[in-house]
Protein backbone atom coordinates (compact mmCIF):
# COMPACT_ATOMS: atom_id res chain seq x y z
CA UNK A 1 0.00 0.00 0.00
CA UNK A 2 3.13 2.41 0.58
CA UNK A 3 4.54 1.72 -2.80
CA UNK A 4 0.85 2.69 -4.37
CA UNK A 5 0.78 5.57 -2.17
CA UNK A 6 4.27 6.84 -3.30
CA UNK A 7 3.65 5.95 -6.82
CA UNK A 8 0.40 8.16 -7.11
CA UNK A 9 2.14 10.92 -5.63
CA UNK A 10 4.64 10.73 -8.14
CA UNK A 11 2.05 10.35 -10.71
CA UNK A 12 0.27 13.48 -9.32
CA UNK A 13 3.05 15.66 -9.17
CA UNK A 14 3.68 14.86 -12.85
CA UNK A 15 0.73 15.85 -13.52
CA UNK A 16 1.18 18.84 -11.76
CA UNK A 17 4.20 19.69 -14.28
CA UNK A 18 2.27 18.42 -17.08
CA UNK A 19 -0.09 20.76 -16.43
CA UNK A 20 2.13 23.64 -15.26
CA UNK A 21 3.46 23.21 -18.98
CA UNK A 22 0.35 23.30 -20.93
CA UNK A 23 -0.93 26.58 -18.62
CA UNK A 24 2.47 28.36 -20.14
CA UNK A 25 2.42 27.48 -23.56
CA UNK A 26 -1.31 28.43 -24.00
CA UNK A 27 -0.12 31.98 -21.90
CA UNK A 28 2.71 32.16 -24.07
CA UNK A 29 0.55 31.43 -27.46
CA UNK A 30 -2.54 33.03 -26.96
CA UNK A 31 -2.25 35.52 -24.34
CA UNK A 32 1.42 36.85 -23.89
CA UNK A 33 2.97 37.15 -27.31
CA UNK A 34 3.20 40.22 -29.56
CA UNK A 35 0.78 38.78 -31.69
CA UNK A 36 -2.01 37.57 -29.16
CA UNK A 37 -1.79 41.01 -27.06
CA UNK A 38 -1.88 43.40 -30.14
CA UNK A 39 -5.05 40.74 -30.98
CA UNK A 40 -6.52 41.00 -28.01
CA UNK A 41 -5.76 44.21 -27.34
CA UNK A 42 -6.94 45.52 -30.40
CA UNK A 43 -10.34 43.86 -30.19
CA UNK A 44 -10.87 46.24 -26.94
CA UNK A 45 -9.88 49.86 -28.56
CA UNK A 46 -12.62 48.46 -31.30
CA UNK A 47 -14.97 48.04 -29.02
CA UNK A 48 -14.10 51.50 -27.03
CA UNK A 49 -14.68 52.73 -30.50
CA UNK A 50 -17.64 51.57 -31.02
CA UNK A 51 -18.99 52.57 -27.91
CA UNK A 52 -18.18 56.43 -28.33
CA UNK A 53 -19.44 56.84 -31.25
CA UNK A 54 -22.75 54.95 -30.41
CA UNK A 55 -23.55 56.86 -27.17
CA UNK A 56 -21.44 60.06 -27.95
CA UNK A 57 -19.12 59.44 -24.95
CA UNK A 58 -16.93 62.40 -23.60
CA UNK A 59 -13.93 61.39 -21.93
CA UNK A 60 -14.83 62.95 -19.04
CA UNK A 61 -18.37 61.16 -18.49
CA UNK A 62 -16.75 58.68 -15.85
CA UNK A 63 -20.41 57.34 -15.34
CA UNK A 64 -20.28 56.05 -19.35
CA UNK A 65 -16.65 54.73 -19.10
CA UNK A 66 -17.69 52.89 -16.22
CA UNK A 67 -20.18 50.76 -18.08
CA UNK A 68 -18.38 50.03 -20.29
CA UNK A 69 -15.27 48.90 -18.48
CA UNK A 70 -17.38 46.62 -16.49
CA UNK A 71 -18.58 44.65 -19.91
CA UNK A 72 -14.04 44.36 -20.18
CA UNK A 73 -13.03 41.80 -17.87
CA UNK A 74 -10.03 41.59 -16.96
CA UNK A 75 -9.04 45.07 -18.46
CA UNK A 76 -6.82 48.33 -17.39
CA UNK A 77 -7.95 51.41 -18.86
CA UNK A 78 -6.18 55.04 -18.26
CA UNK A 79 -7.01 58.10 -20.20
CA UNK A 80 -5.19 61.25 -19.86
CA UNK A 81 -4.18 63.96 -21.83
CA UNK A 82 -1.59 67.22 -21.97
CA UNK A 83 -2.19 68.28 -18.66
CA UNK A 84 -3.64 65.97 -16.37
CA UNK A 85 -4.97 62.65 -15.68
CA UNK A 86 -8.48 62.01 -16.97
CA UNK A 87 -9.60 58.68 -15.97
CA UNK A 88 -7.95 55.48 -14.47
CA UNK A 89 -10.12 52.61 -13.82
CA UNK A 90 -9.76 48.58 -14.28
CA UNK A 91 -8.06 45.46 -13.42
CA UNK A 92 -4.31 44.53 -13.69
CA UNK A 93 -2.13 41.41 -12.92
CA UNK A 94 0.49 42.91 -10.56
CA UNK A 95 -2.34 43.87 -7.70
CA UNK A 96 -2.21 43.04 -4.88
CA UNK A 97 -5.80 43.78 -3.66
CA UNK A 98 -7.88 41.25 -2.17
CA UNK A 99 -10.21 42.09 -4.60
CA UNK A 100 -8.30 42.09 -8.07
CA UNK A 101 -10.80 40.40 -10.26
CA UNK A 102 -13.51 43.41 -9.72
CA UNK A 103 -12.86 45.76 -12.52
CA UNK A 104 -13.55 48.72 -10.68
CA UNK A 105 -11.34 47.86 -7.81
CA UNK A 106 -8.26 49.99 -8.45
CA UNK A 107 -9.78 53.17 -9.65
CA UNK A 108 -7.99 55.02 -7.24
CA UNK A 109 -4.50 53.12 -7.96
CA UNK A 110 -1.37 54.54 -10.03
CA UNK A 111 -0.72 54.35 -13.19
CA UNK A 112 -0.11 51.03 -14.70
CA UNK A 113 4.01 50.11 -15.09
CA UNK A 114 3.60 48.73 -18.35
CA UNK A 115 2.41 52.11 -19.60
CA UNK A 116 4.83 53.12 -22.28
CA UNK A 117 4.45 56.71 -22.58
CA UNK A 118 6.31 58.91 -19.96
CA UNK A 119 5.61 59.75 -16.19
CA UNK A 120 2.69 62.18 -16.65
CA UNK A 121 3.54 63.52 -13.16
CA UNK A 122 6.60 64.60 -14.54
CA UNK A 123 7.35 65.90 -18.18
CA UNK A 124 3.92 65.91 -20.29
CA UNK A 125 3.34 64.08 -23.17
CA UNK A 126 2.37 65.86 -26.56
CA UNK A 127 1.21 64.35 -29.92
CA UNK A 128 4.66 64.87 -31.01
CA UNK A 129 6.33 62.89 -28.66
CA UNK A 130 3.61 60.46 -27.65
CA UNK A 131 4.81 56.55 -29.06
CA UNK A 132 1.68 54.59 -30.54
CA UNK A 133 1.82 51.10 -30.27
CA UNK A 134 -0.71 47.89 -29.63
CA UNK A 135 -1.63 49.18 -26.00
CA UNK A 136 -0.98 53.20 -26.32
CA UNK A 137 -3.24 55.05 -28.71
CA UNK A 138 -4.53 58.37 -29.30
CA UNK A 139 -8.50 58.14 -29.49
CA UNK A 140 -11.09 60.62 -30.68
CA UNK A 141 -13.66 61.39 -27.57
CA UNK A 142 -16.70 63.51 -28.03
CA UNK A 143 -15.09 66.08 -26.04
CA UNK A 144 -11.54 65.53 -28.38
CA UNK A 145 -8.40 63.85 -28.46
CA UNK A 146 -7.33 61.78 -25.67
CA UNK A 147 -4.15 59.80 -24.37
CA UNK A 148 -5.20 55.90 -24.29
CA UNK A 149 -3.57 53.14 -22.39
CA UNK A 150 -5.16 49.84 -22.31
CA UNK A 151 -4.15 46.52 -21.13
CA UNK A 152 -5.70 43.30 -21.14
CA UNK A 153 -4.96 40.45 -18.76
CA UNK A 154 -7.50 37.42 -19.93
CA UNK A 155 -4.46 35.07 -19.17
CA UNK A 156 -5.51 35.72 -15.97
CA UNK A 157 -8.68 33.72 -16.15
CA UNK A 158 -6.84 31.00 -17.54
CA UNK A 159 -4.91 30.78 -14.79
CA UNK A 160 -7.68 30.61 -12.82
CA UNK A 161 -9.02 27.63 -14.43
CA UNK A 162 -6.05 25.90 -14.86
CA UNK A 163 -5.54 25.96 -11.25
CA UNK A 164 -8.79 24.02 -11.27
CA UNK A 165 -8.34 21.79 -13.75
CA UNK A 166 -4.52 20.79 -11.98
CA UNK A 167 -5.89 20.43 -8.79
CA UNK A 168 -8.89 18.36 -9.97
CA UNK A 169 -6.33 16.34 -12.50
CA UNK A 170 -3.42 15.32 -9.69
CA UNK A 171 -6.38 14.32 -7.53
CA UNK A 172 -7.76 11.70 -9.80
CA UNK A 173 -4.15 10.54 -10.88
CA UNK A 174 -3.85 9.52 -6.90
CA UNK A 175 -7.27 8.60 -6.82
CA UNK A 176 -6.93 6.31 -9.87
CA UNK A 177 -3.27 5.16 -9.01
CA UNK A 178 -4.84 4.00 -5.05
CA UNK A 179 -8.21 2.61 -7.61
CA UNK A 180 -5.97 0.12 -9.76
CA UNK A 181 -3.81 -1.23 -6.51
CA UNK A 182 -7.09 -1.84 -4.61
CA UNK A 183 -8.53 -3.21 -7.69
CA UNK A 184 -5.29 -5.90 -8.58
CA UNK A 185 -4.84 -6.63 -4.66
CA UNK A 186 -8.47 -7.27 -4.46
CA UNK A 187 -8.18 -10.06 -7.53
CA UNK A 188 -5.47 -11.60 -6.29
CA UNK A 189 -7.50 -12.18 -2.76
CA UNK A 190 -10.25 -13.50 -4.73
CA UNK A 191 -7.54 -15.66 -6.98
CA UNK A 192 -6.02 -17.13 -3.28
CA UNK A 193 -9.13 -17.31 -2.31
CA UNK A 194 -10.20 -19.97 -4.86
CA UNK A 195 -7.09 -21.58 -4.78
CA UNK A 196 -7.59 -22.05 -1.09
CA UNK A 197 -11.03 -23.39 -1.66
CA UNK A 198 -9.56 -25.42 -4.10
CA UNK A 199 -7.31 -26.97 -1.54
CA UNK A 200 -10.49 -27.64 0.93
CA UNK A 201 -12.01 -29.32 -1.56
CA UNK A 202 -10.06 -31.62 -1.61
CA UNK A 203 -7.76 -31.42 -4.56
CA UNK A 204 -4.05 -31.17 -3.29
CA UNK A 205 -2.45 -31.31 -6.21
CA UNK A 206 -3.83 -27.73 -7.18
CA UNK A 207 -0.26 -25.40 -6.85
CA UNK A 208 -0.65 -21.53 -4.90
CA UNK A 209 0.57 -18.88 -7.05
CA UNK A 210 2.50 -16.52 -6.24
CA UNK A 211 3.97 -13.34 -8.58
CA UNK A 212 5.03 -10.65 -5.36
CA UNK A 213 7.09 -10.00 -3.08
CA UNK A 214 4.88 -8.40 -0.77
CA UNK A 215 2.15 -9.28 2.09
CA UNK A 216 -0.30 -11.30 0.10
CA UNK A 217 2.89 -13.07 -1.90
CA UNK A 218 4.12 -14.18 1.55
CA UNK A 219 0.57 -15.46 2.82
CA UNK A 220 0.69 -17.39 -0.76
CA UNK A 221 4.05 -18.89 -0.09
CA UNK A 222 2.84 -19.59 3.53
CA UNK A 223 -0.37 -21.39 1.93
CA UNK A 224 1.85 -23.18 -0.68
CA UNK A 225 3.87 -24.46 1.99
CA UNK A 226 1.46 -25.54 3.83
CA UNK A 227 -0.26 -27.30 1.06
CA UNK A 228 3.03 -29.47 0.27
CA UNK A 229 3.41 -30.41 4.30
CA UNK A 230 -0.06 -31.85 3.71
CA UNK A 231 0.73 -33.56 0.28
CA UNK A 232 3.74 -34.97 2.28
CA UNK A 233 2.12 -35.87 5.71
CA UNK A 234 -0.49 -37.95 3.89
CA UNK A 235 2.50 -39.47 1.38
CA UNK A 236 4.60 -40.38 5.00
CA UNK A 237 1.28 -41.47 6.49
CA UNK A 238 0.55 -44.11 3.21
CA UNK A 239 4.17 -45.00 3.04
CA UNK A 240 3.82 -45.89 6.87
CA UNK A 241 0.61 -47.41 5.99
CA UNK A 242 1.76 -49.63 3.47
CA UNK A 243 4.55 -50.88 5.38
CA UNK A 244 2.78 -51.54 8.00
CA UNK A 245 0.29 -53.31 6.46
CA UNK A 246 3.42 -55.55 4.54
CA UNK A 247 4.87 -56.13 8.16
CA UNK A 248 1.50 -57.32 9.53
CA UNK A 249 1.08 -59.85 6.33
CA UNK A 250 4.57 -61.29 6.77
CA UNK A 251 4.26 -61.16 10.46
CA UNK A 252 0.89 -63.62 10.47
CA UNK A 253 3.01 -65.59 8.06
CA UNK A 254 5.62 -65.94 10.16
CA UNK A 255 3.77 -66.12 13.01
CA UNK A 256 1.03 -68.83 12.04
CA UNK A 257 3.84 -71.70 10.08
CA UNK A 258 5.57 -72.07 13.64
CA UNK A 259 1.97 -72.17 15.31
CA UNK A 260 0.56 -74.71 12.79
CA UNK A 261 3.33 -77.19 13.43
CA UNK A 262 2.99 -76.35 17.60
CA UNK A 263 -0.71 -77.03 17.33
CA UNK A 264 0.44 -80.44 14.90
CA UNK A 265 2.94 -82.08 17.73
CA UNK A 266 0.81 -81.01 20.65
CA UNK A 267 -2.47 -82.84 19.27
CA UNK A 268 0.13 -85.97 18.21
CA UNK A 269 1.22 -85.83 22.34
CA UNK A 270 -2.41 -85.22 23.64
CA UNK A 271 -3.92 -88.39 21.20
CA UNK A 272 -0.87 -90.39 22.44
CA UNK A 273 0.36 -90.97 18.69
CA UNK A 274 3.86 -91.52 19.12
CA UNK A 275 5.57 -94.79 18.99
CA UNK A 276 8.61 -94.56 21.68
CA UNK A 277 9.62 -91.63 24.40
CA UNK A 278 12.25 -90.33 21.94
CA UNK A 279 9.70 -89.99 19.79
CA UNK A 280 7.82 -88.00 22.37
CA UNK A 281 10.88 -86.17 23.32
CA UNK A 282 11.47 -85.38 19.63
CA UNK A 283 7.81 -83.63 19.48
CA UNK A 284 8.17 -81.93 23.07
CA UNK A 285 11.57 -80.33 22.04
CA UNK A 286 10.06 -79.60 18.70
CA UNK A 287 7.30 -77.38 20.37
CA UNK A 288 9.99 -75.88 22.48
CA UNK A 289 11.90 -74.72 19.45
CA UNK A 290 8.57 -73.19 17.87
CA UNK A 291 7.93 -71.35 21.53
CA UNK A 292 11.10 -70.11 21.36
CA UNK A 293 10.74 -68.62 17.53
CA UNK A 294 7.66 -67.82 18.54
CA UNK A 295 9.03 -65.66 20.89
CA UNK A 296 11.85 -64.56 19.27
CA UNK A 297 9.56 -63.01 16.83
CA UNK A 298 7.14 -61.91 19.29
CA UNK A 299 10.04 -59.39 20.87
CA UNK A 300 11.04 -58.13 17.56
CA UNK A 301 7.66 -57.05 16.68
CA UNK A 302 7.43 -55.39 20.61
CA UNK A 303 10.52 -53.79 19.84
CA UNK A 304 9.18 -52.85 16.38
CA UNK A 305 6.26 -50.88 17.85
CA UNK A 306 8.24 -49.19 20.55
CA UNK A 307 10.59 -47.86 18.29
CA UNK A 308 8.12 -46.51 15.90
CA UNK A 309 5.41 -45.86 18.09
CA UNK A 310 7.08 -43.03 19.87
CA UNK A 311 7.47 -40.69 16.95
CA UNK A 312 5.99 -37.74 18.89
CA UNK A 313 8.30 -38.35 22.03
CA UNK A 314 11.73 -36.91 21.59
CA UNK A 315 14.68 -38.46 22.69
CA UNK A 316 16.69 -36.55 25.50
CA UNK A 317 20.47 -36.47 23.71
CA UNK A 318 23.09 -36.02 26.47
CA UNK A 319 27.13 -35.72 25.48
CA UNK A 320 29.55 -38.85 26.11
CA UNK A 321 32.94 -39.53 25.65
CA UNK A 322 32.38 -41.69 22.17
CA UNK A 323 36.19 -43.15 22.85
CA UNK A 324 34.92 -45.26 26.28
CA UNK A 325 31.06 -45.27 25.36
CA UNK A 326 31.62 -47.19 21.74
CA UNK A 327 34.64 -49.48 22.95
CA UNK A 328 32.74 -50.40 26.37
CA UNK A 329 29.60 -51.18 24.23
CA UNK A 330 31.25 -53.19 21.20
CA UNK A 331 34.07 -55.15 23.46
CA UNK A 332 30.94 -56.26 25.34
CA UNK A 333 28.78 -57.97 22.52
CA UNK A 334 32.27 -59.50 21.19
CA UNK A 335 32.84 -61.33 24.63
CA UNK A 336 29.41 -62.21 24.21
CA UNK A 337 30.14 -63.68 20.39
CA UNK A 338 33.49 -64.93 21.21
CA UNK A 339 31.19 -67.07 24.17
CA UNK A 340 29.49 -68.56 21.52
CA UNK A 341 32.67 -69.72 19.85
CA UNK A 342 32.16 -66.97 17.24
CA UNK A 343 35.76 -65.65 15.98
CA UNK A 344 35.78 -61.70 16.54
CA UNK A 345 38.27 -59.47 14.51
CA UNK A 346 37.59 -56.40 16.61
CA UNK A 347 39.35 -53.12 15.62
CA UNK A 348 39.02 -49.91 17.48
CA UNK A 349 40.85 -46.54 16.64
CA UNK A 350 38.27 -43.85 18.46
CA UNK A 351 39.98 -41.93 20.79
CA UNK A 352 39.32 -40.75 23.92
CA UNK A 353 38.31 -36.71 24.48
CA UNK A 354 35.62 -37.21 21.16
CA UNK A 355 32.01 -36.67 22.36
CA UNK A 356 28.82 -37.46 20.83
CA UNK A 357 25.39 -36.83 21.88
CA UNK A 358 23.62 -40.14 22.00
CA UNK A 359 21.05 -42.00 24.44
CA UNK A 360 22.56 -44.61 26.05
CA UNK A 361 19.53 -47.35 26.05
CA UNK A 362 18.53 -46.43 22.54
CA UNK A 363 22.01 -47.28 21.69
CA UNK A 364 22.80 -50.76 23.30
CA UNK A 365 19.05 -51.42 21.53
CA UNK A 366 20.89 -50.85 18.27
CA UNK A 367 23.63 -53.11 19.00
CA UNK A 368 21.62 -55.85 20.90
CA UNK A 369 19.51 -55.98 17.79
CA UNK A 370 22.74 -55.65 15.31
CA UNK A 371 24.55 -59.01 16.97
CA UNK A 372 21.18 -60.77 18.05
CA UNK A 373 21.14 -61.03 14.00
CA UNK A 374 24.77 -62.05 14.24
CA UNK A 375 24.41 -64.88 16.52
CA UNK A 376 21.26 -66.03 14.80
CA UNK A 377 22.28 -66.45 11.31
CA UNK A 378 26.00 -65.84 11.42
CA UNK A 379 28.37 -68.87 10.02
CA UNK A 380 30.72 -69.48 13.21
CA UNK A 381 32.92 -70.66 10.34
CA UNK A 382 33.90 -67.33 9.62
CA UNK A 383 35.37 -64.19 11.44
CA UNK A 384 33.05 -61.30 12.63
CA UNK A 385 35.09 -57.86 12.14
CA UNK A 386 33.90 -55.46 13.62
CA UNK A 387 35.55 -52.10 13.18
CA UNK A 388 35.35 -48.43 14.76
CA UNK A 389 37.05 -45.61 13.46
CA UNK A 390 37.30 -41.80 13.61
CA UNK A 391 36.86 -40.43 10.16
CA UNK A 392 36.81 -36.27 9.93
CA UNK A 393 34.00 -35.24 12.12
CA UNK A 394 32.46 -38.87 11.68
CA UNK A 395 32.39 -41.70 14.10
CA UNK A 396 32.17 -44.78 11.32
CA UNK A 397 31.23 -48.53 13.04
CA UNK A 398 31.21 -51.58 10.11
CA UNK A 399 30.44 -54.83 11.58
CA UNK A 400 30.80 -57.68 8.66
CA UNK A 401 29.58 -61.34 9.10
CA UNK A 402 29.06 -64.09 6.73
CA UNK A 403 25.81 -65.84 6.63
CA UNK A 404 24.79 -69.92 7.25
CA UNK A 405 23.74 -71.18 3.94
CA UNK A 406 20.24 -72.52 5.84
CA UNK A 407 19.44 -69.05 6.48
CA UNK A 408 19.49 -67.84 3.28
CA UNK A 409 16.38 -69.87 2.77
CA UNK A 410 14.54 -68.71 5.71
CA UNK A 411 11.98 -65.72 4.49
CA UNK A 412 12.47 -62.63 6.92
CA UNK A 413 10.49 -59.68 7.23
CA UNK A 414 13.96 -57.67 8.14
CA UNK A 415 11.77 -55.91 11.16
CA UNK A 416 14.94 -55.99 13.14
CA UNK A 417 16.99 -53.98 10.58
CA UNK A 418 14.15 -51.62 10.50
CA UNK A 419 14.19 -51.03 13.93
CA UNK A 420 17.89 -50.35 14.00
CA UNK A 421 17.40 -48.00 11.50
CA UNK A 422 14.54 -45.96 13.39
CA UNK A 423 16.76 -46.11 16.56
CA UNK A 424 19.88 -44.52 14.42
CA UNK A 425 17.80 -41.53 12.98
CA UNK A 426 16.24 -40.82 16.35
CA UNK A 427 19.70 -40.55 16.98
CA UNK A 428 20.70 -38.24 14.72
CA UNK A 429 22.37 -40.73 12.95
CA UNK A 430 22.69 -43.17 10.28
CA UNK A 431 22.17 -47.13 9.49
CA UNK A 432 22.62 -48.48 6.04
CA UNK A 433 23.26 -52.55 5.57
CA UNK A 434 24.36 -54.56 2.27
CA UNK A 435 24.03 -58.26 1.61
CA UNK A 436 25.83 -60.31 -1.21
CA UNK A 437 25.67 -63.81 -1.60
CA UNK A 438 27.77 -64.72 1.47
CA UNK A 439 28.67 -61.80 3.28
CA UNK A 440 26.43 -59.43 5.48
CA UNK A 441 27.72 -55.88 6.40
CA UNK A 442 26.24 -52.99 8.85
CA UNK A 443 27.65 -49.83 8.92
CA UNK A 444 26.66 -47.14 11.95
CA UNK A 445 27.74 -43.42 11.57
CA UNK A 446 27.03 -40.49 14.31
CA UNK A 447 28.75 -37.23 14.20
CA UNK A 448 30.56 -35.71 16.58
CA UNK A 449 29.54 -33.44 18.91
CA UNK A 450 30.91 -30.01 20.09
CA UNK A 451 30.64 -30.03 23.85
CA UNK A 452 29.41 -26.70 25.78
CA UNK A 453 30.86 -26.08 29.26
CA UNK A 454 27.46 -27.06 30.86
CA UNK A 455 28.26 -30.47 28.60
CA UNK A 456 31.37 -30.61 29.76
CA UNK A 457 29.93 -30.20 33.73
CA UNK A 458 27.45 -32.57 32.81
CA UNK A 459 29.69 -35.21 31.68
CA UNK A 460 31.88 -35.52 34.50
CA UNK A 461 29.10 -35.47 37.30
CA UNK A 462 27.86 -38.80 35.18
CA UNK A 463 31.52 -39.78 35.17
CA UNK A 464 32.11 -39.25 39.02
CA UNK A 465 28.90 -40.84 40.06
Amino acid sequence: MTVAILAGIVLAFCMYLFCTWFETHITNTYYTSDKAVEKNVGAVYDSLESYIKKYNVEATDRDALTNWLNEQKYTYFFIYNDDTNVFEKGWWGNSNSDNQNDPLANEDAPINNDLSSADIKGDRVTEDTFLTDAKNRIIEFADGRYYVFIDVYKEQHFHEIMVLVTVVLCFLTLLTTLLIYNKRTLNRIITLASEVQQISDGKLDYEIHSFHNDEIGTLSTSVDNMRNSIIQKHQNEKEAWEANTQLITAMSHDIRTPLTSMIGYLDIIEGKKYKSQEELDKYISSCRDKSFQLKDLSDKLFQYFLVFGNQGSDRTLESYDAGILFQQLLAEHCAEAISYEYRVDFQYTIPEEVNVMTDISGLRRLFDNVFSNIMKYGDKREVIRVEASLKGAIIKIVIENYILEQAKKVESTRIGLKTCERICSDLQGAFRYTEDEHLFTVEVTFPIAIETKDDVEARKEREES
